[in-house]
């Protein structure tokens, strides 16, 4: 599994497993950031790198039994840095729908961390990504500028 359990929503705690006494929650001070990189120049019709990074942090240890039933939660405290999530972002765009994205498959599944994006027209676009693990959150937006191929 390559995320830690999340609350009761988990394929690691089977039926017959007992949840964890006591679990990690987001600290007081806790922060997401997620932060994209495209290049700011590329072509009509050429599919264009994405990189993604993500850092989350403090987290805190409770007592399960403490937090209300609804909660989220992990039985290990999530990475506090992802050099490489491009793979684990929702991809958008503006103006909405311009960019095309490729999707992960089987066969790259767990090899690669790679997303790629393609635009038909010329243009200035603007490129982000939104994040659900471990808490919900908006990248940087970067500017990319579509040229026509010479």
């Amino acid at each position: 599994m390559r995320y830690p359990a999340i609350g009761i929503m988990t394929l690691s705690l089977m039926c017959c497993e007992r949840a964890p006494d006591y679990v990690f929650v987001p600290a007081e001070n806790y922060k997401l950031s997620v932060q994209v990189v495209v290049p700011t120049t590329a072509f009509v019709n050429e599919w264009i790198p994405l990189k993604a990074s993500r850092s989350s942090g403090p987290w805190t240890r409770v007592r399960r039994a403490d937090l209300p039933p609804e909660s989220r939660w992990f039985a290990e405290p999530p990475p506090s840095f992802e050099p490489e999530v491009a793979d684990n972002l929702d991809w958008l765009t503006d103006p909405p729908g311009a960019g095309r994205y490729d999707l992960p498959t089987a066969a790259t599944a767990g090899r690669t961390n790679e997303r790629k994006v393609i635009f038909s027209k010329p243009g200035v676009y603007f490129v982000w990504g939104e994040s659900a693990y471990p808490t919900k959150g908006k990248s940087n937006v970067a500017t990319i500028t579509i040229h026509h191929k010479p």
